[in-house]
């Protein structure tokens, strides 16, 4: 075998299911919809170099859901706004593009503060966060809690959930209670966050969603003006958690159409707001400074 104990094996079984489930819910848009444990089973096989290796297979495709690109930038957002940013607000009006709420309910300013707060009122009892002063800014997800918070939801504000998302949160909490009974401090939110990180930048539905939150999620709070720090931020994240370097992180987001899309509304609205502001532009070549990415 490949020398791998069977912790081990089992802990990258777990975060291949993690993966395939984000892949198809975000990527492809095509999900299993039934991903129970009895619809999940480990093909062994032996590589070039004669050593077993354990993928995981899906069985019983019967319930096939299909989710549409709408939902998946909406997802992407608004796992970032709750993590990068922790703005409710901005998750709350999210809920339109996922397609849990009609979007006259997201207009209408007493029902939105109302769904804040309730989020507001969720997310502390199922996001554990990190001490801020720590290099990891990524919450424990308590998923014991996570599915009555969300029926909670559906009563107060007639939140339609589709079967397929309920399916594959259900899933992917039995994912995580095996793998915290291999490894106490695994995470859920380390395999998700840095997966919908990548998409973000990528923005491969060149989504004016995805492009707006970027937007919004690289403004100081307290100017609302584009800040490069925030920006060096997101990309230092990605880097962190995927094991990349920054150049290839930048490198990955600029070789779609989605990210130099991005790029250049950024790089537009921040030679706007330098302009309006009397400072001073770079005297870089353009070819220098064509992602604002990289400043």
């Amino acid at each position: 075998n490949s020398g791998k104990s069977n912790v081990e094996t089992q802990l990258q079984l777990v975060q291949e299911g993690i993966s395939c489930t984000l892949s198809q819910l975000l990527e492809t848009g095509v999900l299993h919809a039934d991903p129970h444990l009895g619809n999940l089973v480990v093909v062994r096989r032996i590589n070039d170099k004669k050593e077993e290796t354990v993928q995981l297979g899906y069985l019983d495709f019967g319930l096939v859901a299909q989710v549409p690109p709408q939902v998946r930038d909406g997802l992407t957002c608004a796992v970032v706004q709750l993590v990068f940013s922790r703005d409710m607000q901005a998750v709350a009006r999210l809920f339109g593009e996922l397609q849990l709420l009609p979007e006259s309910v997201i207009q209408d300013p007493i029902e939105c503060q109302a769904l804040t707060q309730a989020l507001e009122e969720i997310a502390s009892q199922v996001l554990v966060y990190p001490d801020d002063n720590g290099g990891d800014r990524v919450p424990a997800l308590r998923f014991d809690n996570l599915l009555s918070a969300l029926l909670g939801l559906v009563t107060r504000f007639e939140v339609t959930l589709p079967p397929y998302f309920l399916n594959n949160a259900r899933a992917l909490a039995t994912l995580e209670g095996i793998a915290r009974r291999l490894e106490p401090s695994f995470n859920v939110l380390e395999v998700v966050y840095p997966f919908v990180l990548d998409r973000l930048l990528r923005n491969p539905s060149m989504s004016p969603v995805v492009q707006q939150t970027i937007l919004q999620l690289v403004r100081s709070p307290e100017s609302n003006r584009i800040d490069r720090h925030r920006i060096r931020q997101l990309v230092e994240e990605v880097a962190r958690l995927t094991g990349n370097r920054k150049r290839k992180v930048v490198a990955d987001a600029m070789s779609t159409a989605g990210g130099r899309q991005i790029s250049r509304a950024l790089l537009r609205e921040y030679v706007q707001e330098k302009k309006q502001n009397g400072s001073p532009l770079s005297k870089k070549r353009p070819s220098e400074r064509s992602s604002i990415l990289r400043l």
